[in-house]
């Protein structure tokens, strides 16, 4: 007859893989019913919608079938309260004897009074330059403004402001590099002697590198701080939205379908990870001809406006082909550049960031009063 404590003991193999810890001792199983020959196991994961969950449910399985006896195992996966989650926390400590610094953990919001993803799950969309050309207007509009550069194995922002110097260590921490117009910027390539140097890391290492450019970076008084985060959705992604207090995302698209469909994806899962969309940005829409003003869509019809409505989010705007971005990017003149297609998106988003995040009036920036 099967016994709640040989199933115990075969949990006992299934090891959390992010943790490295097995699930018994890290309490997430909830509860084990034996019906004769039949097990049903109840295990609680940290972050609903858990990318690991397949994983975990399929070493569950196996775990059990290896059991004399057990002829046919169930396994529900559920989720945390944030009580558990708590308690998980701090279990994680004691069995290590360490301060816990793994991706579940909340790191302080310090001065930073709005904190926005930039995301878009497909790569090659410019993301890259939308979250450094945001970071340009709201500045503009009298706002201080950071950016963290989370795209770890492929950071461009450093190169599209023209950056090099290395950063220092101040009073309270690692002081930023500052852009011309006085934005805050920390990135992994600001660290490298040669910024063509490879970062060959996997993904704890990557996860480490992104709380610590957050959190060891003095950043001051910040209206905005922008996090530019890698395509996918996989580790850098999960770790900003668990680890960094992040009040909203902001989606960055382009017109093809095979674009929009990955977007989705990222869309997906900040929904799932509780994290608000505050709205839509179409890039590389269309170009205009020089000479008689007409609008080619390139890669054919925009989509942003129907995506987001189907997400029931807002559409901050269409930003067009520009040879003029790439002039600059390349020369690290990001700055220099004008469209008032950002300076419309800009005021969208701010108004976005009010209905989505729901900031209460001691919170909100200071420099409103410029339009």
């Amino acid at each position: 007859m099967l016994s709640k404590k040989a199933i115990i003991d075969g949990l006992k193999r299934v090891i959390d893989p992010e943790i490295g810890i097995n699930i018994v001792d890290l309490n997430m199983v909830k509860g084990v019913e034996i019906n004769e020959n039949k097990v049903r196991v109840t295990v609680a994961l940290t972050v609903s919608n858990c990318p690991l969950a397949n994983t975990i449910k399929s070493d569950i399985e196996k775990a059990l079938e290896r059991i004399k006896g057990v002829k046919a195992v169930d396994v529900e996966l559920t989720c945390m309260t944030k009580e558990e989650l708590d308690a998980f926390s701090k279990s994680i400590q004691q069995k290590r004897g360490v301060r816990v610094t793994s991706a579940i953990e909340k790191l302080e919001r310090g001065h930073i009074r709005n904190l926005i993803a930039i995301i878009s799950g497909k790569g090659g969309v410019g993301k890259s330059f939308v979250t450094g050309m945001l970071a340009v207007e709201l500045r503009r509009q009298g706002h201080e403004v950071g950016i963290l550069d989370a795209d770890i194995t492929g950071s461009s922002i450093a190169k599209i402001f023209g950056l090099k110097e290395k950063p220092t260590k101040g009073e309270f921490g690692i002081n930023p590099i500052l852009t011309k117009l006085g934005i805050k910027v920390i990135s992994i390539n600001l660290l490298l002697d040669d910024p063509t140097t490879p970062i060959i890391w996997r993904g704890p290492i990557i996860n480490s590198a992104i709380r610590q450019l957050y959190q060891d970076v003095d950043w001051g008084e910040l209206h905005y701080l922008l996090v530019d985060l890698p395509p996918g959705t996989s580790d850098a992604p999960l770790t900003v939205f668990q680890s960094l207090p992040i009040d909203g995302a902001i989606v960055v698209s382009s017109p093809q379908d095979l674009a929009v469909m990955v977007v989705k994806k990222a869309m997906n899962m900040a929904r799932h990870m509780s994290i608000p969309i505050i709205g839509l940005i179409e890039n590389m829409s269309h170009i205009e001809c020089p000479k008689c003003g007409e609008k080619i869509e390139l890669y054919g019809p925009s989509k942003g406006s129907e995506v987001a409505k189907d997400f029931g989010i807002k559409f901050l705007g269409k930003i067009p082909v520009d040879p003029m971005i790439s002039t600059l990017s390349d020369q690290g003149k990001l700055e220099d550049y004008s469209n008032s297609a950002f300076t419309e998106i800009t005021r969208a988003l701010r108004l976005s960031i009010e209905e989505v995040v729901k900031r209460t009036s001691a919170r909100q920036p200071i420099a409103w009063s410029k339009q």
